[in-house]
């Protein structure tokens, strides 16, 4: 066998096996989300058309609608507008979230049965190469896949509800990448990205049920931060720091700069924690002392930003 820790020719090698072995996986990748979404895309974009088409029916009858806001979608949709944009794209991004942190929290599914762990322990790979291997199918096969399936969906709902009612015509293909859409989607997959590197993390501390219970830290956490902030401004701090100009641009800097973090440390932790995850997972270690040091580290960052920005940031 080669010693070195990269070696691109057993590399290639890995990636073939671990296609062959894992191909079923990514068809879940695909199959899954795109029936949840398909689902929710129909009942959203059926609820709006039923209620345009109830509405015409009162119209032509001479009888006094419950709601006008059926002129404005036909408005919209005569000029090429859908008034499920919004509501489909901020579902997509909720999906992608829970997508990514599940997919994130598979990372050591192989190696947690006996046979997966015994074929991981002594097949010929580095750690490297196994992380390489994991992390290009889970975190960059895993991406297209869904997006795949998101338009897929998106397309499905269009042709199910213009199957249903062919006379009228409202629902249009979502401009994903316009700013029709309400939500800017670089940004929201940067911060899929992020929470994904916690979940990977989270596996190489348990061995079952690694998602539910990296969701259940990763909310109890949240919670314990946003109460920590809220404290400290609502108490202690002025009641009208919402309007503080200084604090939204410190909020645009840590809606990019936690997401970067999370992703670097997630990854390099896993990293250093890969041959004791794949043994058995253990709080052991020296990398659990970083985490509680980043745990404590983002506390004080909830009671130490809002009083700097107004100890040195003048309001207006």
């Amino acid at each position: 066998m080669n010693k070195n820790t990269l070696n691109a020719q057993r590399l290639l090698q890995y990636f073939r096996k671990d296609w062959s072995e894992n191909a079923a996986q990514l068809y879940y990748y695909f199959i899954i989300p795109y029936g949840i979404m398909t689902l929710l895309f129909i009942w959203m974009d059926f609820t709006k058309t039923q209620s345009v088409i109830t509405a015409l029916e009162q119209v032509r009858q001479g009888l006094e609608t419950d709601s006008n806001s059926y002129q404005q979608i036909m408005e919209d949709a005569l000029s090429g507008k859908d008034d499920c944009w919004t509501f489909i794209t901020l579902i997509t991004v909720l999906c992608f979230y829970f997508f990514m942190a599940f997919a994130g929290s598979t990372f050591f599914k192989a190696s947690k049965y006996r046979k997966g762990y015994i074929a991981d322990l002594t097949f010929p790979v580095s750690n490297v190469e196994k992380f390489i291997v994991r992390w290009f199918r889970i975190s960059i096969i895993s991406f297209p896949i869904f997006c795949l399936a998101t338009v897929l969906a998106d397309f499905t709902r269009i042709g199910f509800i213009h199957f249903l009612y062919p006379e009228v015509s409202l629902s249009f293909p979502v401009p994903w990448l316009s700013d029709e859409c309400d939500v800017h989607i670089p940004t929201a997959i940067l911060q899929a990205y992020g929470l994904q590197a916690l979940f990977i993390l989270g596996g190489t501390y348990w061995q079952k049920k690694p998602f539910q219970k990296t969701l259940s830290l990763v909310l109890l956490t949240s919670l314990i931060y946003y109460f920590t902030y809220f404290c400290t401004v609502f108490y202690f701090i002025e009641r009208n720091y919402v309007y503080h100009d200084a604090r939204m641009r410190w909020v645009i800097g840590w809606v990019f700069g936690i997401p970067i973090f999370l992703i670097l440390f997630g990854y390099l932790l896993t990293y250093l924690r890969m041959r004791r995850a794949t043994l058995l997972p253990s709080w052991k270690d020296k990398t659990t002392l970083v985490v509680f040091a980043a745990l404590l580290i983002g506390l004080g960052l909830c009671v130490w930003m809002p009083n700097f920005i107004v100890d040195h940031f003048a309001y207006g």
